[in-house]
């Protein structure tokens, strides 16, 4: 069996704070504490959880934008943190990122064709003839005309300009693309238009995605696999149909829980489980679990000890001491309990 086209091993970042007259380190900030993942070859990994759990940091540190406290990265079997020279240039050429906001990802005062060809420019040297007819076939591939190219970014829309932001990651023609919440700051009606056109491009061109949101119902749409995140940690991973249909962490329970459904008959009769309190901090985590502290069915043992991940099905793990099984509800569990 060949090896993923990522393998992200037991990644770690600590963000120190700085007081003091002197300066010094007085704590850390717990972003990222033991992160595996796996990608493959055409897949896409869906990687959800709240706001503040550390999903954006895990992507920039596959990409190698800020450097990891320990851990590995490896993409196509090298170690990304450790390439350099050439080595390195050679990799950022396969491994690109569409960012969550389209506006602050662009330059201003750019053109979308000169923003498009500057990573041509850069990487490949090529001249301005050469550049133009790439970044039409770039513009056209994502929907758009190349008459567009004489424009600034704020002479487009929102969801324009997150085609133009695909069309810049896909002019080096990568192998996998960081998604940090491409859709998350467009409307309802423009986002299915971008997720469809992600799938279409993944298709065509055979890329991988690591696809960062904490919107579940467009991860169940565009993910082959999806990891559940929450305060730093991997709580639960799987396949989208076990992770939808037998959460077994109650974290991802009640993020499924959450999601919307279109039969408002059905939303009213739903039985939604509301988490009490907030996330903790990631200067002074909880110890044992992590989720603990919010989690209605937590014992003695869930506070001493962190629960190690398990495999409860083929391709399903979980980080929990008391796993729901297949069927169970969370709120079937807490009655029990009661």
């Amino acid at each position: 069996m060949t090896e993923p086209l990522l393998v992200v091993d037991n990644l770690v970042k600590e963000f120190p704070i700085k007081g003091g007259v002197f300066s010094r380190t007085v704590a850390k900030v717990s972003a990222v504490d033991g992160v595996s993942l796996t990608i493959n070859k055409g897949e896409t990994l869906g990687l959800v959880g709240e706001s503040g759990c550390g999903k954006s940091t895990t992507g920039r540190l596959i990409l190698d934008l800020i450097t990891p406290t320990s851990g590995d990265v490896r993409f196509d079997g090298d170690s990304v943190p450790s390439l350099r020279g050439k080595d390195k240039i050679a990799m950022r050429r396969r491994l690109q990122i569409v960012f969550q906001d389209p506006f602050a990802s662009l330059n201003p005062r750019m053109t979308v064709g000169d923003a498009i060809a500057e990573p041509l420019k850069v990487h490949f040297g090529w001249g301005r003839d050469k550049c133009d007819i790439r970044v039409h076939e770039l513009l056209k591939i994502v929907g758009l005309s190349p008459e567009h190219a004489r424009r600034f970014p704020h002479e487009f829309s929102g969801g324009q300009r997150q085609r133009v932001g695909i069309a810049r990651a896909l002019a080096l023609e990568p192998d996998l693309i960081v998604l940090d919440e491409p859709v998350s700051a467009l409307d309802v009606s423009i986002q299915a238009g971008v997720v469809n056109l992600l799938d279409d491009l993944q298709e065509e061109l055979g890329l991988s995605y690591l696809f960062i949101a904490h919107d579940l119902s467009v991860v169940r749409h565009c993910s082959d696999r999806i990891a559940v995140m929450y305060l730093g940690r991997i709580v639960e991973e799987g396949d989208r149909e076990a992770i939808y249909e037998n959460p077994a962490h109650p974290y991802t329970q009640a993020l499924v829980s959450a999601v919307p459904v279109p039969d408002p008959r059905a939303e009213r009769s739903r039985n939604r489980i509301v988490l009490q309190g907030d996330v903790p901090s990631p200067v002074n985590p909880p110890s044992g679990c992590r989720f603990r502290t919010r989690c209605p069915i937590a014992q003695d043992i869930c506070a001493s000890e962190q629960p190690k991940t398990e495999e409860i099905s083929p391709g399903h793990t979980t980080a929990c001491h008391f796993p729901l099984a297949p069927g169970e509800t969370l709120l079937e569990r807490m009655n029990q309990s009661a």
